[in-house]
C-alpha cells in the first residue's frame, strides 16, 4: 500500500484536475452544510424517546395528525393604565388584538391540496373582562361614563358579583379595596387560546412571537404564560449552549494541539479542519433528519474530539519534516507513513458502530449517525484535503517565513555594525 500511495495516489491527488475538482466539491459541501444549519429545527419530539416499534409512537402520530394541540397562554398586564382615560382602553384592546393575531408558523403547508397557515384563535378564543364587562353592561343598560365610577368602582363590583365572581375575580389585582376613594386598579390579566400547537418547534416559535408583541409595549409591563412554557424556554437555549459549548471545546482542542504539537502552524491547519468538519457534521445531520435537542448536541460537542484525529496525524507529519524536502515529497512521506493508519481507524470504528444502525431506539441512532458523518468527513479531509492545503500553504508560509528572518538578520547586521567602534592605526615619525 506505501507503494501505491506514493507511485500512484499523491501524483493523481496533487495534480491540478484533482486539485480544481476538490475545490469544487468542497465548495458544495460546504453549501449543503450551511444550508442544512439554516433549516436545522429545535426540539425534541415526544415519540423521540420511545423506540420506534412501541404502540404508542403511533397513537402519539394519530394524535397530532386527527387532533391538533392546543393551549391557552395567559398574560398579564402589571402596570394598569387610567382607564377613565378612552386612548387607553383603546389601546389595551389593540393590545389584546396584536396578541389574538399572532401567527406562531410563518410557513404555508401545502397539504392534501389545502393550504393551511397556522394561526392564533382570534377573538374566539379570547377570555378578556374588557369584552364582558361592555356586553354586560348593554345588556343592563348602564351607561359608561369616562370616570371612576364607571371604570374602577363598577369594575370591582361587577367582578364581585356572584355570577361573575370564579370567573374574572382572579384576573385584578387591586390596591385600597376597602375605600372606593382611593380604589386603583394596578394589574389584570386575560387568556387567547392557540391551535394547532404540535411540535416543540411550535413552541419555541410561538413563545418568541409573543415576547415580542410583550417587547413592543414596555411602559406597561407585559409577562406571558403558558404552561409548557418551562419546555420552550429549554429549547430556545439550545442553539446557543450549543454554539458555546462547541467554541469552547474548540479552542480547549486547539490549546491541546499547541501543547502537544508546539507548532502554531500545525496547530492552526488543525483547527481550520476541525472547524469545517464540525460544520459539515451539523448541517448533514439536519439533512439526515436530526433535529438540534439535548441529545444530538451532546454527540455534537463529542464530535469534536474525533474530528481533531486523523488531521492532526497528516498534519503534523507533513509540518514537522526535518529534512527540508520540496511539499511533494512531504506529501509523500506524510502519506506513506500515515495514510493505510487513517484508513484503517476510520473503516474499523465505522464497522464497529453499524451495527448500531439497527437498533430502535432515536438516541442510539443519532450517536450512530454522528459517528459515521464525523469519521467519513474526518477521513476526507485527512486523505484528500489537507494535504492539497498543506502542499500549498506552506512553502509559501516558509519562503515568507525565511524572507522575514533574513530580513531580521540584516537589520540585526546594520545596528551591529552601526556600534561599532574602528581603531585606526597611523604611521608616526619619530626624530632622534
Amino acid at each position: 500500500m506505501m507503494v501505491c500511495f506514493r507511485d500512484y495516489y499523491v501524483p493523481w491527488l496533487l495534480n491540478w484536475k484533482t486539485k480544481l475538482f476538490m475545490f469544487i466539491v468542497f465548495v458544495f459541501y460546504m453549501g449543503g452544510a450551511i444550508y442544512g444549519i439554516c433549516v436545522m429545527e429545535q426540539g425534541l419530539d415526544y415519540d423521540k424517546l420511545l423506540l420506534h416499534s412501541d404502540p404508542l409512537v403511533e397513537a402519539l402520530k394519530r394524535e397530532i395528525e386527527l387532533f391538533h394541540g392546543g393551549d391557552q397562554i395567559e398574560v398579564a398586564i402589571q402596570n394598569c393604565p387610567n382607564l377613565t382615560i378612552p386612548e387607553n382602553r383603546y389601546r389595551i384592546e389593540m393590545v389584546a388584538q396584536e396578541f389574538e393575531n399572532i401567527s406562531y408558523c410563518e410557513c404555508i403547508f401545502f397539504f392534501n391540496h389545502f393550504f393551511f397557515i397556522f394561526l392564533a384563535l382570534g377573538g374566539k378564543g379570547t377570555s378578556f373582562w374588557l369584552r364582558e364587562y361592555k356586553k354586560y353592561s348593554n345588556l343592563t343598560g348602564s351607561y359608561l361614563n369616562d370616570n371612576r365610577e364607571s371604570w374602577i368602582i363598577g369594575v370591582y363590583e361587577w367582578s364581585q358579583l356572584f355570577a361573575f365572581y370564579k370567573l374574572w375575580s382572579q384576573d385584578f389585582v387591586w390596591t385600597n379595596e376597602s375605600d372606593y376613594d382611593t380604589l386603583e386598579l394596578k394589574s389584570y390579566r386575560f387568556r387567547i387560546g392557540v391551535h394547532r400547537l404540535s411540535t416543540p418547534t411550535d413552541l419555541v416559535l410561538i413563545t418568541e412571537e409573543l415576547r415580542g408583541v410583550a417587547d413592543r409595549h414596555k411602559d406597561l409591563e407585559i409577562v406571558t404564560y403558558q404552561q409548557s412554557r418551562a419546555i420552550a424556554d429549554q429549547l430556545n437555549v439550545i442553539l446557543s449552549s450549543t454554539i458555546t459549548n462547541d467554541t469552547l471545546a474548540m479552542f480547549c482542542m486547539f490549546c491541546v494541539a499547541l501543547i502537544f504539537i508546539p507548532n502554531p502552524i500545525c496547530a492552526l491547519f488543525i483547527t481550520l479542519a476541525m472547524v469545517t468538519i464540525d460544520i459539515g457534521v451539523v448541517g448533514f445531520l439536519s439533512l439526515w433528519s436530526v433535529k438540534l435537542d439535548p441529545i444530538s448536541m451532546i454527540t455534537i460537542i463529542m464530535s469534536i474530539g474525533f474530528s481533531i484525529e486523523f488531521s492532526a496525524h497528516i498534519t503534523h507529519g507533513f509540518v514537522s519534516n526535518e529534512n527540508n524536502l520540496s511539499a511533494f515529497d512531504r506529501c509523500v512521506d506524510a502519506m506513506e507513513k500515515l495514510a493505510w493508519p487513517v484508513v484503517h481507524g476510520s473503516l474499523s470504528t465505522i464497522l464497529g458502530v453499524f451495527v448500531l444502525a439497527f437498533i430502535d431506539s432515536y438516541m442510539v441512532l443519532v450517536f450512530f449517525k454522528t459517528i459515521s458523518l464525523v469519521l467519513m468527513i474526518g477521513a476526507w479531509h485527512a486523505l484528500m484535503l489537507l494535504p492539497i492545503l498543506l502542499s500549498i500553504c506552506i512553502p509559501v508560509i516558509e519562503r515568507l517565513s525565511d524572507a522575514s528572518r533574513k530580513a531580521s538578520d540584516r537589520r540585526r547586521k546594520l545596528k551591529e555594525n552601526k556600534n561599532s567602534i574602528y581603531a585606526i592605526n597611523l604611521p608616526v615619525n619619530v626624530s632622534s
